[in-house]
């Protein structure tokens, strides 16, 4: 009898073994990162979905690459969109060049540069937008929707719903980074990609990443990403950069690899 309760007390202590076994390693497998500093940044790595369909525009799986030794949580890497929302995220920025506009204050010299290197190739680069708040982007966001409800053919919820696809929900704004800027080829009001200057985001798509920038919106990625803006670049730094660019990645699967 005394056997049989041993051999029942060591079978109950082998399954409890097991069972923190288990247990402790799922609680390191939900490890937290912070991606860039944003508000509420720590994300429990359980909850980050499988970025995407984890694959680079040049067709190859975005994790059979040798990305470079990167610190994730370094500044240039901050990530703001639908997935990583932030209210209070605000970044150390400074005009550019009396233009209005307003950009990070670590990359403002990297953002001269390849303007003036745009310059001297010959074309007009012109900053439309860099730096936008989080006030900003809520300003602009309920302008569209009072837009599409003034009429009464929407509600104002349903505008809000539209408004959605067309203007980046506050919070969500990747301008909120202050490594997000809108240059077009010339002063204009009229955000028709096929009307712009070709040869000039030709050009611009072949030396950004010279300068640490990357297309941010790219044509191509939009089911990905959610938006068609090729005149947006990003802010990566330059390693960063010439990675994301070489291999066809947007900004979310590089991020998503250090996770």
């Amino acid at each position: 009898m005394r056997v049989r309760k041993t051999v029942w007390i060591f079978s109950v202590a082998i399954l409890l073994a097991a069972l923190l076994l288990i247990i402790n390693s799922r609680i390191n497998l939900r490890s937290e990162i912070i991606l860039g500093g944003a508000e509420n940044g720590f994300i429990s790595t359980d909850n980050l979905k499988k970025p995407l369909d984890d694959y680079g525009s040049n067709g190859n799986p975005a994790d059979s690459y040798e990305y470079p030794d990167v610190k994730i949580t370094d500044w240039q890497y901050v990530l703001i969109n639908g997935e990583n929302p932030s209210q209070s995220f605000v970044p150390q920025y400074k005009e550019v060049r009396n233009t209005g506009a307003y950009f990070s204050s670590s990359a403002l010299s990297s953002l001269n540069s390849l303007i003036d290197a745009a310059t001297e190739a010959g074309f007009t680069p012109y900053i439309d937008c860099g730096y936008r708040s989080y006030s900003a982007q809520q300003y602009t966001f309920t302008a569209k929707a009072n837009q599409l409800s003034a009429d009464g053919t929407y509600s104002f919820e349903e505008a809000v719903e539209i408004a959605r696809s067309i203007v980046a929900y506050p919070g969500t704004s990747d301008h909120q980074t202050g490594l997000g800027v809108d240059i077009l080829d010339k002063k204009s009001a009229d955000m028709d990609y096929s009307k712009m200057d070709k040869e000039f985001y030709a050009w611009m798509d072949e030396h950004c990443a010279e300068f640490g920038f990357i297309k941010r919106y790219p044509s191509d990625r939009k089911d990905d990403t959610g938006w068609d803006e090729p005149w947006h670049y990003r802010y990566v730094g330059v390693e960063a950069a010439q990675f994301i660019t070489e291999h066809g990645l947007i900004l979310e699967e590089f991020v998503a690899h250090y996770r």
